[in-house]
């Protein structure tokens, strides 16, 4: 994602990102104490000197906060220049001691942390192209071909660059080559040492107004100062960062231990009380069960009672439906399958009357029909389906209401002969 993005549109986005956090830091910063907060103000301090027309200004930058220091007119960056015309040598003088004395004001680190920013006007800036090479390979290339892309000798010159564009297609790289000759940068650190100052990195000026807010191959990248008199990078792993190492190793340990060490006492002083809650309990657990098995019987009584046909109702259908000419000799329900034997005048009448019933569905004939020898009448096997709809048949309540107005009982079963 990053190649399709400008090279200075992704210094742009690292500048304004890098203000953001300095805030924010340094709104954070403002909470601690004060002895912290000096000290912790103090290792992040940075100076940075801007040359401009002559002018050389100090500023001190404090958790992305600037202050300026003061500036004075820099004396001859070549053999035999004064300063320029129209410029007060003795408001100079002033303005230099003011400035020597802010920058005996700044505690050490901040001095030997400094950032010298040269305009335009002072360096030689031109874009080149190069082969496409790697990163690594690109800065040995650069140290063999700077006595053809600068005036000056390899030996008196310092340089840096900026990688404006890296074309895979064309298989070429354009550069920002910026040169300066090397007798007129060391002229300027002897002067800033002169006032007190050690020069760390030497920056374009428009490269960055935060030395130390872009990354490491940023800065590397555009460093002029040579790398003879760049100094040593700390060690990561020296005596501060082992402490600090050693003590948060003991912190990470006691979150380890800690929570561990406080279950167990929970669980050990949880498990007596489970203890002393069970035998009580158990009598508890004993009526739940007892209560589950007469639920259970319970259950399967109204299940067994819900499934099924009440046969009262069933049986008085058929007693309301049967002529006088017809009896029954058996009945037999299963689920809801009807089936009935019996003596009739004429069965296929019967067939009719139990259609007419919504309680009966799918009626017919079992069997075939015979005739009885002794008694004349018909006999027959009827089989049907039992209705599960409301309206069906009788309920419990139409039923006893209907046993209640009849003035004579009548024979359900076997009990209608002829006379």
């Amino acid at each position: 994602m990053a190649g399709f993005i400008p090279p200075h549109r992704q210094q742009q986005f690292l500048r304004a990102s890098t203000e953001f956090f300095q805030w924010w830091l340094a709104e954070l910063t403002q909470l601690l104490p004060q002895k912290w907060r000096a000290g912790l103000l103090g290792r992040q301090a940075a100076c940075r000197l801007s040359l401009d027309g002559g002018r050389l200004a100090l500023t001190l930058e404090t958790q992305g906060r600037e202050t300026a220091l003061g500036s004075a007119y820099v004396a001859a960056l070549s053999p035999g220049d004064a300063l320029p015309p129209g410029i007060d040598a003795a408001g100079q003088a002033s303005a230099k001691q003011q400035l020597l004395a802010h920058i005996a004001a700044l505690d050490s680190r901040s001095q030997r942390r400094v950032v010298l920013e040269l305009a335009d006007d002072y360096l030689l800036i031109r874009d080149i192209s190069l082969p496409l090479v790697s990163d690594a390979d690109l800065v040995s290339v650069l140290a063999h071909e700077i006595d053809r892309l600068s005036p000056f000798q390899k030996n008196n010159v310092c340089y840096s660059y900026e990688l404006l564009e890296k074309n895979a297609h064309t298989g070429k790289l354009r550069l920002r080559l910026i040169c300066l000759e090397r007798a007129v940068l060391e002229r300027l650190l002897v002067q800033c040492l002169e006032l007190g100052l050690k020069v760390t990195k030497v920056l374009r000026k428009i490269d960055s107004s935060q030395p130390e807010s872009f990354s490491e191959t940023f800065s590397e990248t555009r460093n002029l100062l040579p790398l003879d008199q760049r100094p040593a990078k700390e060690k990561l792993w020296n005596s501060a960062n082992q402490g600090m190492a050693g003590l948060a190793l003991l912190l990470l340990l006691a979150v380890l231990m800690l929570p561990p060490w406080h279950y167990e006492n929970q669980i050990a002083a949880l498990s007596t009380e489970v203890d002393a809650l069970l035998e009580q309990s158990k009598v508890v657990r004993a009526k739940q069960a007892r209560l589950v098995s007469a639920l259970d019987v319970r259950d399967a009584l109204v299940a067994r009672k819900n499934s099924e046909f009440e046969k009262i109702i069933i049986l008085h259908n058929l007693a309301r439906i049967i002529p006088d000419n017809t009896w029954l000799t058996r009945v037999t329900i299963r689920d809801s399958a009807l089936e009935i034997e019996g003596e009739s005048e004429k069965s296929s009448d019967l067939i009719e009357k139990l259609e007419s019933q919504a309680a009966f569905n799918q009626v017919e004939f079992a069997s075939s029909v015979t005739r009885n020898s002794l008694t004349g009448k018909e006999r027959f096997q009827i089989k049907m389906q039992l209705s599960d709809k409301p309206d069906a048949g009788l309920n419990s309540a139409a039923l006893d209401t209907e046993l209640d107005t009849e003035s004579e009982p009548q024979t359900l079963l076997g009990a209608k002969a002829d006379e």
